[in-house]
Order: structure tokens, then C-alpha cells, then sequence
């Protein structure tokens, strides 16, 4: 007998029935085949473009994934060494199963990354249980959509994803046409009482189509607290919330023409055409509200300070200056400039930082109004003064006998002059604060 027959003879003695390998690898191959099923339907739920919504549906699947990951590697290890050692053929079905488990549990520890990155954008690597246990913590994070006691108001930003609700209802309008269009070729056809039938059915099915669709379709809204960022995601996803506390420097930034929004904090938020003027005014915002002092007193407060502003001019030495005035129960504050100029030395002033983007004066009062007054009243005072304008006390203010039939609001000073016209919604906000200053009318 040659020497290569010798061998395979002898290798053919020494390998064992699959039933024996089993029992000597002690439940390592049932290990491998459980862990087969379970890292191919995760693999499956991270792939999906809803893939937050089936990990919420079904959690169990990340815990027995991260529980199998304990005891995978030495199983997988002392199975494939003693299939090496007693010959077994790489097609064979267990060093086959043992083969596809490492490359599914490669594949799931991509995908995890991935999605991590997605939510978080952290910047270090985790070995896969530590990352699964993360992403379960971030996934069924319990939400609680009801504002806490430290949250007396929030601020809708705006929504996203509004635009397919406009394409359903032409959709919808174009049905009916066509709708029209069948009733009258099925009456000429036929009869008028089944074109009458089938037409009724038709719409009924797409009136019901198009419901369901628009459900599916709700705009996403985005809500801030003084405590917190809540993305209200459309189509049933679950919602997201950012920390303001977890917000640094370069949190929100602009991207592109038509506003994509970019939130990195304790999450990491991503919403693609939002709107250049919703993140603008969103930056401004939580550059405030990144401010410990702020958020503190925002979350005390019982009611936002009643202020109104609007575009007027100073009369001042003969000459007038255009700005933006603020009026409040306290009195009257002129700010030279237009309101991008006013609300960009606001904001350095109440937070010392300046932002690369727009910033409107009423952006910035939208935050500081929930501050107390007399700190309001401080901040204006000393952006005034960089600006050289002009503050003047309710009680030394002069207002025109016809301010309720006027359009414009005409206030002076001893020889200074305020002229400005308030929108038609705020004139009344407007006629009751000179009414509280005790002139007017």
C-alpha cells in the first residue's frame, strides 16, 4: 500500500461521524447554527431603509446577538481547530457553517458601526458587543414627547419632508378626472347605473389609497425646549433627541443651497432640505440656549417677557437713523441698523460669540424673552451702547394722541423722535404695552 494511501486511510478512521464531532465539540456547533439564524436577521433589519423602526419592533434580536458574542469566538475557535485536526472537508456542513458565521458576523459588525455612526457620529471604533449594547441603549432610549417641569415651553423650528403631501393630493385631483372620464365612457358604453357603480368603487379605492399614503407621508416636525432638540420623525420612525447640554461648538451647520440640517450633540441628527432659514434660525437658537446661565433660567421661567419689535427711525440732532425698536413694559430700546446687523451684536453680547450665518433680531428675542427681565433689560442696555442707540423709560416717553388711529407709532423724548410702523398682528401687543406705560390714547 503507497504512502498516500496509508494517510487517507488513516485520516478516513479518525474522522468521526458528524453526530460524533457534535458531541465532542459539548453544544459549540449548535452554538454556531443558533448564531447563524440570528446574525442573518439582523443583518437583514440593519440593511432595511427603516431599520430603527424593526430594531424598536423587535429588540430580543440585538440581546441574543450581544449574549452569542460571549461564548462565538472560543466556539468557533475549537471548531474549526478540530476540524482541521481530524481532516473534515471545507464543504463539509459544519466548517462550512463555522466559515459563514464569521463572515455574517463581520458583515454585522459593519453594519452596526455604520448605524452607530449614523446616530452618534462617534469618532472611536467599539469591538461588536460593546457596540451592540450602545446601539440598543440608543435605540430604545424611552422618549417622552410630554415637556418635563424644566421645560415650560417649546418652539416649533419647522418640518421636513412636507413636499410628497402636495404630489398625493394632484395625484388625487388627477383621479377624480380620471374618474370622471371612466363614469362617462362606461355610461356611453354600457349603462349609466354600472358606469355609476364602478366609478363609485374606483374613487372609494382611491380615496382610500391616498389617505394611507398621506398618513405614511406626515411631515416630520421639529420642536425645541430649553433642555432638549425633538425631531418628531414622519412615516412611524421613532422620534430623535438631542441634549442641549451635549452641544459644542460648530453643533449646527448649514449644508448646501437648500438647507440641510446637521445636529451633533449626544445624537447625531441629519435632515436633508429642512431649509436655509429654519437652520439659521436654529443656530442662533441653540447657540443661546448652549449657554448654561440661559438654559437655567429658560427652565424657570413661568412666561416669556411680552416684547414687540419692529423697523423705526431716531430722530436724533436733525437727523434720523433707521434701526429696529424693541418695546417692552419697561420702555422703549432703539437699535441702529437692520435687523441681521441688530441680532448679531445681541447674540455676542448675551453669549460672546458670533455665528458666520444670518442672525435676526427676532430670532434672538425669541430665546432671551424667556429670560428674566431684568436681564433682558441688561443685555439690551449694553447692546445699545455698543451701538450707539437709545433706551428711554416707559415713564419718560411721550406717546402721539393718535397712535390708535395712526399707522405709524410716533414716540419722542424732550427732542428726540421714534417713528416706526409694527405688522397689523402686532399693533395690538403694541397698543397695550403704551396703554401699560399709563400714556397714549
Amino acid at each position: 500500500m503507497s504512502e498516500r494511501t496509508q494517510t487517507a486511510a488513516a485520516l478516513s478512521e479518525s474522522r468521526a461521524s458528524e453526530g460524533d464531532l457534535r458531541r465532542r465539540l459539548e453544544g459549540r456547533v449548535e452554538l454556531i447554527e443558533s448564531a447563524l439564524r440570528c446574525y442573518r436577521l439582523l443583518a437583514e433589519q440593519l440593511e432595511s431603509r427603516r431599520w430603527r423602526r424593526k430594531v424598536c419592533a423587535a429588540p430580543s434580536l440585538l440581546r441574543e446577538v450581544r449574549e452569542l458574542e460571549g461564548s462565538l469566538t472560543e466556539a468557533l475557535e475549537r471548531t474549526e481547530r478540530r476540524c482541521e485536526l481530524e481532516g473534515w472537508p471545507a464543504d463539509a456542513r459544519i466548517p462550512t457553517s463555522a466559515r459563514r458565521v464569521r463572515d455574517l458576523r463581520a458583515r454585522v459588525s459593519t453594519l452596526v458601526d455604520q448605524r452607530l455612526d449614523e446616530l452618534l457620529r462617534r469618532p472611536e471604533s467599539l469591538p461588536l458587543r460593546d457596540a451592540l449594547v450602545k446601539l440598543e441603549e440608543v435605540c430604545l432610549q424611552d422618549v417622552s414627547l410630554a415637556r418635563t417641569p424644566g421645560e415650560p415651553f417649546s418652539l416649533r423650528i419647522g418640518s421636513a419632508g412636507g413636499g410628497m403631501q402636495y404630489v398625493l393630493a394632484a395625484q388625487f385631483v388627477l383621479g377624480l378626472f380620471l374618474g370622471m372620464g371612466l363614469f362617462e365612457g362606461l355610461g356611453n358604453s354600457f349603462n349609466w347605473g354600472m358606469a355609476l357603480v364602478v366609478t363609485a368603487v374606483a374613487l372609494w379605492l382611491l380615496l382610500l389609497l391616498t389617505a394611507s399614503l398621506l398618513r405614511r407621508r406626515t411631515p416630520g416636525v421639529l420642536w425645541l425646549t430649553p433642555e432638549r432638540l425633538v425631531w418628531l420623525a414622519p412615516g412611524g420612525e421613532p422620534p430623535v433627541v438631542v441634549r442641549l447640554d451635549s452641544l459644542g461648538d460648530g453643533a449646527v451647520e448649514p449644508e448646501g443651497l437648500r438647507g440641510t440640517l446637521t445636529v451633533r450633540g449626544d445624537r447625531y441628527l441629519h435632515l436633508p432640505r429642512f431649509g436655509r432659514e429654519k437652520v439659521q434660525r436654529l443656530r442662533v437658537l441653540l447657540e443661546l440656549f448652549r449657554v448654561p446661565q440661559v438654559r437655567a433660567n429658560a427652565s424657570r421661567a413661568e412666561r416669556p417677557v411680552v416684547l414687540v419689535t419692529y423697523p423705526a427711525q431716531l430722530r436724533r440732532n436733525n437727523s434720523w437713523t433707521p434701526g429696529q425698536l424693541v418695546l417692552s413694559h419697561r420702555g422703549a430700546y432703539f437699535l441702529p441698523g437692520s435687523g441681521s446687523d441688530v441680532g448679531a451684536v445681541l447674540l455676542k453680547v448675551a453669549t460672546g460669540r458670533r455665528l458666520d450665518s444670518r442672525v435676526e433680531l427676532t430670532w434672538v428675542l425669541d430665546a432671551l424673552r424667556w429670560q428674566p427681565e431684568s436681564e433682558l433689560d441688561a443685555w439690551l442696555a449694553r447692546a445699545i451702547a455698543q451701538s450707539n442707540g437709545a433706551i428711554w423709560a416707559s415713564v419718560d416717553v411721550r406717546v402721539s394722541p393718535d397712535v390708535e388711529e395712526e399707522q405709524d407709532v410716533h414716540l419722542s423724548r424732550g427732542k428726540e423722535v421714534l417713528v416706526g410702523k409694527p405688522d397689523s398682528d402686532d399693533r395690538g401687543t403694541v397698543l397695550q404695552l403704551l396703554h401699560g406705560w399709563g400714556v397714549g390714547g
